[in-house]
């Protein structure tokens, strides 16, 4: 196994490449302690020892301080390991490691976040923002019936009356043309238009 490239990626690290292809992530300081130099040969007992024992180490401990400081889904755990430069494997391996200890829970991500979200979001909205962490639809279905079941049930008509006491709104002094912006308002919030209708006393049509 031959270093045919060295690349920096920030004053502090760097990415190896043996044999042409992307190996790790280490940092400047290490190479001379593992005698990495580019168009030399890495031992192959310095490669199992960086790869099977200090960087899946590594990226364990990365997860771990980052889980100290709030929750994470899955994913979210994911893209910050490869902004680290950790590879496909090691990421496996630290995110398999956390969720054997129930630190990361996507399910149970997601039943907090309605739980929270729910008097302040339409259903749609709530379900945009999960699908952006990167949990799974099928996932966030499940978390929306567990939480109904709970009695966690996010009130559109609540949340649209809210909104248009905010406004001031009402029925019979409200022209079209208001009333139409209002509607476009309310959907684009993520709020259904037959509970719009429904709390506005309209009869608006999507074309």
């Amino acid at each position: 196994m031959i270093v045919t490239g060295i690349e920096e990626i920030s004053k502090s690290k760097c990415k190896i490449f043996i044999d042409g292809e992307f190996a790790f992530a280490l940092y400047k300081g290490e190479l001379p302690v593992y005698h990495i130099k580019n168009g030399k040969e890495i031992a192959e007992e310095v490669y199992q020892e960086l790869t099977a024992q200090i960087l899946p180490k590594r990226a364990k401990l990365r997860v771990m301080n980052l889980l100290k400081a709030r929750t994470y889904t899955e994913e979210e755990l994911r893209r910050k390991l490869r902004l680290g430069f950790y590879t496909e494997s090691h990421i496996k391996e630290a995110l398999d490691y956390v969720k054997s200890y129930g630190y990361v829970d996507d399910m149970a991500y997601a039943m907090d976040f309605i739980r929270y979200r729910a008097e302040s979001l339409s259903k749609k909205q709530i379900e945009n923002k999960l699908l952006q962490k990167g949990i799974k639809k099928e996932t966030i279905e499940n978390a929306f019936l567990e939480c109904e079941e709970e009695g966690t049930v996010v009130e559109e008509l609540k949340q649209i009356n809210a909104y248009l006491e905010k406004k001031h709104y009402h029925a019979e002094k409200c022209d079209h043309k208001e009333k139409q912006k209002l509607v476009a308002t309310l959907y684009r919030r993520g709020f259904s238009i037959n509970s719009i209708n429904q709390v506005m006393k309209s009869d608006f049509y999507l074309t």
